[in-house]
């Protein structure tokens, strides 16, 4: 879905790529593999400022980055003039990549702005290789009812009928066949409830 224009302008501040890098970046770092990943996809890229981060600490050799509000797409080829990464307008429940084509999968707070979350995690599941992992800094159900999470659900267009619980996101991860290697979820300063994840596919 697209952002409306609040949303648009909260993703695209200096605040919000703080946060992405010193809070959401070191979490996930804290919960990877370390292994090198090679060919990587960004879910719901904005403007390009988690694909540099994603460059900047695993130094991929190709990055595909993708989000299906075009206006994002344009802002983030503008401000990323950048070897190795590709940006695009995709659906993330939705992808053209073929089967078994990334080493990992990284999602910056997307996958709760979609409606059909698991079609998203279905075709994720479809685009890694075995061994490949999915990375997730995000929020869930709980995000909007606690803290300033409250307050945000009045002002955002969120598909709240049809989100997900930390819980079921990671019941449903382990359904399709992903093993989950860590999931935490943390409630910074009591402000927003996150969860993050890193889930793998076994190697057959």
């Amino acid at each position: 879905m697209k952002l409306n224009k609040l949303e648009f302008l909260a993703m695209n501040n200096p605040v919000r790529e703080l946060i992405r890098e010193k809070y959401e970046m070191k979490m996930l770092l804290s919960q990877t593999s370390g292994r090198h990943f090679s060919n990587v996809l960004e879910i719901g890229c904005g403007n390009g400022s988690g694909t540099r981060l994603i460059q900047k600490y695993f130094s991929p050799e190709n990055i595909e980055a993708v989000d299906f509000d075009e206006r994002m797409v344009n802002k983030a080829k503008k401000r990323n003039p950048l070897s190795g990464i590709n940006f695009q307008r995709m659906d993330a429940a939705s992808l053209v990549f073929p089967d078994q084509h990334f080493d990992a999968v990284f999602d910056f707070g997307i996958i709760h702005h979609i409606p059909d979350w698991k079609a998203c995690l279905n075709e994720l599941k479809r685009v890694l290789k075995p061994g490949g992992e999915l990375l997730v800094a995000d929020l869930s159900r709980e995000s909007f009812t606690h803290g300033s999470g409250r307050l945000w659900k009045t002002l955002t267009d969120h598909p709240y009928g049809t989100m997900y619980t930390a819980q079921e996101f990671a019941g449903y991860l382990e359904k399709i066949g992903f093993q989950i290697t860590h999931f935490q979820a943390t409630f910074p300063l009591r402000l927003v409830k996150y969860f993050f994840i890193n889930a793998s596919l076994p190697v057959r």
